[in-house]
């Protein structure tokens, strides 16, 4: 439970991270940034998963290009749901998606002493 929450706060600090970088995405508050950030990831997590497990061959076609679409689309939807998290059109969904991807991948993929994702620490218990 401590993980996700964890995981919860840094999705929140990447997202205002995205908003402070690109300037086609702006987040108002960190209420928002909270919200959007846990929209964002059950999205990713539910529709995310269906969307690429259909569209498995045509993902390899294209070498992953249509993963990141898929990505923007999603976070583009949170956008339109969640008041208080803004973007102004498709081409800062797909650069926000993928900035918000690698500052998660940065943060959120380091080995933690118990870290449930670390295929180490589930084999030793």
């Amino acid at each position: 439970m401590v993980y996700l929450i964890v995981n919860w706060v840094l999705s929140v600090i990447c997202l205002l991270a995205v908003a402070g970088l690109l300037p086609g995405v702006r987040v108002l508050d960190f209420q928002s940034a909270l919200t959007a950030a846990g929209v964002v990831g059950l999205l990713s997590a539910l529709l995310g998963v269906m969307l690429r497990h259909a569209a498995g061959p045509l993902s390899l076609g294209v070498s992953g290009f249509f993963l990141a679409v898929v990505d923007a689309f999603l976070f583009r939807v949170s956008a339109l749901v969640i008041p208080g998290f803004t973007m102004r059109g498709f081409a800062p969904a797909i650069i926000g998606a993928l900035t918000l991807l690698a500052l998660n991948l940065a943060l959120l993929r380091w080995p933690l002493k118990d870290n449930p994702l670390d295929s180490e620490s589930a084999l030793q218990s």
